[in-house]
């Protein structure tokens, strides 16, 4: 009998590992595909954060972290934004952590859009406070907060949609991926 619990959570424990593998490199992807610089000192507007969120809400906070940390991290690192890779993936998976924390695998309208209000003041924050390290400057920053305010707010648009459809139209699937999601 032990056997077999152990068996099954190492099953568990390879499904969590996928979902973390693909958000992660969906997240990666999403963010290098459209970039629109700002025109602040640093930043740019993209689309990494709809399979961040989607990840989450979907499957929880610690998917969350890791999709979002190490996505957008990767991204930096690959596309040319290496010096921002490491407020990327302290900031990004404080974001990811939030947002699947408020959404607690219960995608609703009310959870998603606090989610994303929440993890709005938590991207202006860490970036800000990452600026602000990084320049020297207390007033750069402040350029990048238009830019970071639009990325969450074009991100939740599309994002909550889909999640509350993939939630509702793909639900035995997200159970058998993650049993513990459910």
């Amino acid at each position: 009998m032990k056997n077999t619990v152990s068996a099954t959570n190492k099953k568990f424990d390879v499904r969590q590992i996928a979902v973390c593998a693909v958000f992660t490199a969906l997240t990666c992807v999403f963010t290098m595909f459209l970039q629109i610089p700002t025109g602040s000192a640093g930043g740019m507007v993209h689309i990494g954060n709809i399979p961040l969120f989607t990840a989450a809400a979907l499957f929880g906070k610690k998917t969350g972290a890791v999709v979002g940390g190490v996505g957008m991290a990767l991204s930096d690192l690959l596309t040319g934004w290496a010096p921002w890779a490491p407020i990327t993936l302290i900031t990004v998976g404080i974001m990811g952590f939030v947002y699947g924390l408020i959404v607690n695998r219960q995608p609703t309208l009310t959870r998603l859009i606090t989610a994303s209000a929440t993890v709005l003041i938590v991207k202006v924050a860490g970036y800000y406070l990452g600026e602000t390290v990084m320049y020297g400057s207390f007033l750069v920053p402040l350029a990048s907060i238009p830019g970071n305010i639009i990325q969450i707010a074009v991100n939740s648009v599309i994002a909550v949609p889909v999640i509350l459809f993939l939630n509702s139209s793909c639900h035995s699937l997200i159970a058998k991926l993650c049993p513990s999601a459910r």
